[in-house]
C-alpha cells in the first residue's frame, strides 16, 4: 500500500505554462516529471484552444470540476480581484484547496496567489526541474527559452538571459 508521502506532488497548471511548453517544444517532457498535473474544466475549455485537449489528456493532464462551494467562492473572489479572469481564479482555488503548487506565468495571478497563500512557480521553474532531473539537456533548455522569446511568450528577461548564459555550450 502506498503511503501519502510516496504519492507524487500535485501541480495545478494554468494555460500560459502549457502554451510556453508547447512553444518551447518541451510539452511532453513537462508531463514526464513525477508530478500529477491538474487543471480546471473552466480553464481548459475556455483558454486552451491552440493545443489539442486530447493530446493533453494523453500526456497525463487531469481535469477537475470545482465543487459548488468553490464555485461560489470563485464568484466572491472575482468581485475582490477584478484583474483576474474566472479561469485564473479557478486554478488558484483548485491549488489552494488541494495544497498544490500553482504553475502560471501570469503576473497579476502571481501577486494575488501569494496573498491567498498559494505557492506559485512559472515556466522557468519547470525548465530548472527538467534540467536538474536530466530530462532536458542544458543546451535544449536554453534553446527552448530562446524559441519562446522569439515567439512572443512573456518570460522575465533577466532570468532568461542568466539561464541561457549558464546552459548554452561555449
Amino acid at each position: 500500500m502506498r503511503r501519502v508521502q510516496d504519492l507524487p506532488p500535485v501541480c495545478v497548471i494554468d494555460a500560459n505554462v502549457l502554451f510556453d511548453a508547447a512553444t518551447g517544444g518541451f510539452l511532453s517532457e513537462l508531463f514526464s516529471l513525477d508530478y500529477v498535473f491538474l487543471t480546471t474544466d473552466i480553464m481548459v475549455h475556455d483558454d486552451v484552444k491552440s493545443i489539442s485537449l486530447a493530446d493533453l489528456l494523453i500526456l497525463g493532464l487531469k481535469i477537475r470540476e470545482l465543487p459548488g462551494e468553490q464555485v461560489l467562492e470563485m464568484v466572491e473572489l472575482r468581485g475582490k480581484y477584478l484583474t483576474l479572469s474566472i479561469q485564473d481564479i479557478s486554478v488558484m482555488l483548485l491549488a489552494r484547496h488541494m495544497g498544490a503548487v500553482l504553475l502560471s506565468g501570469d503576473g497579476p495571478l502571481r501577486k494575488i496567489a501569494e496573498q491567498e497563500g498559494v505557492v506559485l512557480h512559472g515556466t522557468l521553474w519547470v525548465l530548472d526541474l527538467l534540467v536538474a532531473r536530466g530530462i532536458l539537456s542544458r543546451a535544449r533548455a536554453a534553446g527552448a527559452i530562446e524559441t519562446m522569446q522569439q515567439n512572443g511568450r512573456w518570460l522575465p528577461g533577466g532570468e532568461c538571459e542568466r539561464r541561457i548564459r549558464a546552459w548554452k555550450p561555449g
